[in-house]
Formats: C-alpha cells, sequence, structure tokens
C-alpha cells in the first residue's frame, strides 16, 4: 500500500505574512489563511495544526490560539495530507494541492468572489455614480478615474464583469465621440485612431462607437490568434 505523499504545509504559501512576536486565534489563522474559520477547526482537528492552545472561551466552546513562532515551524514542516473530501470544503482542499474538477471549479468561484468584493471596497456605488457623471460631461474616462481616486484599470476590470455598470459607462461615454455619433467615421480605424497632422488634425476617439469597433477587433484579432 502506498504512503501519502509528502506535501508542502499550507501555511507554507503564507510563511511571509506570520508575525512571530504575535498570538494567533482560530479566526486570525483563517484571515492569514483566506479561509473559513470552519476549514482551519477541521485542519486542527485532524492534527495539521498541531501545538495548539486550547482555552475556554468567554461565551462558551473552545478557543485555539497558536504563537506566531509555531505556525512558522509549522508553516516550514511537510505535511502528508489525504484529500478527504468529507472531512474537507473543496476551497480547502485547493489550496493544499487537490486539482479534481470540484475542487477547481470551488477556487473558481471563491476567486471570483473575492475579487468582486475587492472591486466593491475599492470602487463602491458612489464612487460609480461620481465617474459616470463626470463622464457623461465630456471628461475623459482616464480623467474622471483619477479624479475619484481609483486607476483605469479598476473601471474598465468592473466593466468586465457587471454588465450593468458596464452599459452605464457605454451610455456616458458617447459624449466623448470626436465625431458624434451620427458621422460616417463614427466607429471606423480613423476615427479611433485620429489625426495628428494635416490639414484638418484631431485627436483619437474614445467615445463609445470607436471604443466598440476596437474591441470588436481585438476579440476577432485573439479569435484568428
Amino acid at each position: 500500500m502506498s504512503r501519502t505523499p509528502s506535501r508542502p504545509h499550507p501555511l507554507a504559501a503564507y510563511a511571509e505574512k506570520i508575525d512571530v512576536e504575535a498570538v494567533y486565534t482560530l479566526r486570525q489563522v483563517a484571515g492569514l489563511m483566506e479561509l473559513a474559520p470552519s476549514s482551519v477547526q477541521a485542519m486542527a482537528r485532524h492534527g495539521w495544526l498541531p501545538g495548539s492552545r486550547v482555552r475556554p472561551h468567554a461565551r462558551g466552546g473552545r478557543r485555539y490560539t497558536w504563537t506566531g513562532k509555531q505556525l512558522l515551524r509549522l508553516a516550514n514542516r511537510p505535511i502528508r495530507v489525504a484529500f478527504d473530501h468529507e472531512l474537507f470544503s473543496p476551497t480547502t482542499l485547493y489550496r493544499v494541492g487537490c486539482r479534481c474538477q470540484t475542487c477547481v471549479d470551488a477556487h473558481t468561484v471563491e476567486s471570483r468572489e473575492r475579487r468582486h468584493r475587492l472591486s466593491d471596497e475599492a470602487f463602491p456605488e458612489e464612487k460609480q455614480k461620481r465617474l459616470l457623471g463626470l463622464v457623461a460631461d465630456q471628461m475623459p474616462v482616464a480623467e474622471a478615474a483619477a479624479a475619484v481616486g481609483v486607476t483605469l484599470g479598476q473601471v474598465y476590470g468592473r466593466a468586465n464583469w457587471d454588465p450593468s455598470f458596464a452599459e452605464e459607462l457605454d451610455e456616458a461615454a458617447w459624449s466623448l465621440c470626436v465625431l458624434g455619433p451620427d458621422s460616417p467615421g463614427c466607429s471606423t480605424p480613423s476615427g479611433y485612431r485620429g489625426y495628428a497632422r494635416g490639414r484638418d488634425p484631431r485627436p483619437a476617439c474614445r467615445g463609445t462607437g470607436c471604443r466598440e469597433w476596437r474591441r470588436e477587433t481585438s476579440q476577432q484579432a485573439r479569435a484568428a490568434a
């Protein structure tokens, strides 16, 4: 019968964040590892986090605590992990090396939800409305983003996964059309690129029509590649 192979401890990826002078509760370890407290509690019960002190909690029950030095020692110690899908959640098992489809799917969902939470914190609804108002008043998106304190990546990143915000941004950005949405030059390569020289110079257009042309062209290029 083959033995379960050794793997890096689940704490190994977070070793640099461990404060050796601190004392960690179960919830703090969960926060460190970006896991649910129930997953860390299962690790403690299953022997993955030995050396804890179990103290009575003020509200009843037991409270696990570890020193930072203990956690760092554990992080540097390989562990034999059996992927027990009945005992541990798929997201926990993904972090310790399981790549079955269930665990991969759970990790994908968790990662997406985490990115969305971070987006909501950095670019909340109040800032979204301010930015949309500035763009509707003909301020370029990059300048509007700087004015409300977010990056251009955060603006278009949200538009990639939030259809409602993307639609509102497109509607506001019609105000940025250089030629005007009714011009035959709108939504064309020349409209998007503009002309820096010549008798009739004009800036590159970043209005909705020309951005849609650029987006469609990029998608076709990626599909062809």
